[in-house]
């Protein structure tokens, strides 16, 4: 079942914000609600446009951070960038504001766009609800901090300590659950996931269009 028109006196279409920590399997999550028809807009795939040459946002990086953040091509060093923030909260918070108001304005303008019963909105640093107004539910991909760190080893051949970094530079597990209205247990199989959100795709579509 495809999700169908909203009802006419929405505003904006049901929202659904996907969030979860590094390495908890988002992708696999969102991808198949793409699957099943749902429109996805990814706020990291937002944020690595606002920093393609040209832009504004990048312009305002090279200010904050140094001209040693670009290449010779004028591209975003963006492994370098990204240790620095693992390791510097300040620096971290700094990045936030450059690029987070803009993404938000972003995600509205895709949002509206929207017409489908509801949308996927993915937002892996969702710290509190208020910081998207859009959302109406949130869905968070949970997993155990170890089967993170385990994930982020294999995946970036990384070693135990700069997984542990990474993991500890965002959100925390407590704060993501406290504003979570779904929990998926992305711990198990990537079949048992694909069926959750076969559930979920049918609970968000009652929800959307209010039967």
């Amino acid at each position: 079942m495809r999700p169908s028109s909203p009802p006419k006196d929405k505003h904006h279409p049901y929202t659904v914000a996907l969030t979860g920590g590094i390495a908890s399997g988002k992708t696999l999550v969102s991808d198949e609600f793409a699957r099943l028809g749902v429109p996805v807009i990814d706020t990291d795939v937002i944020a690595h446009r606002l920093v393609e040459p040209g832009q504004t946002a990048l312009k305002e990086i090279e200010q904050v951070f140094g001209a040693e953040m670009i290449d010779g091509s004028g591209r975003l060093r963006r492994s370098e960038l990204r240790s620095l923030i693992f390791s510097d909260p300040d620096k971290r918070k700094a990045l936030e504001s450059i690029l987070h108001p803009k993404i938000r304005l972003e995600a509205g303008k895709a949002i509206a766009k929207v017409t489908s019963a509801y949308c996927i909105l993915v937002i892996p640093l969702l710290a509190s609800r208020g910081a998207y107004p859009n959302v109406d539910r949130v869905l968070v991909v949970d997993v155990e901090p170890e089967t993170q760190i385990t994930r982020l080893m294999t995946r970036d051949k990384s070693d135990r300590k700069q997984a542990e970094k990474a993991l500890a530079s965002q959100v925390s597990r407590a704060q993501r659950l406290k504003i979570a209205d779904d929990i998926l247990d992305n711990s198990g199989s990537p079949k048992r996931a694909r069926q959750a959100v076969a559930q979920l795709h049918q609970k968000y579509l009652k929800l959307a269009l209010g039967v």
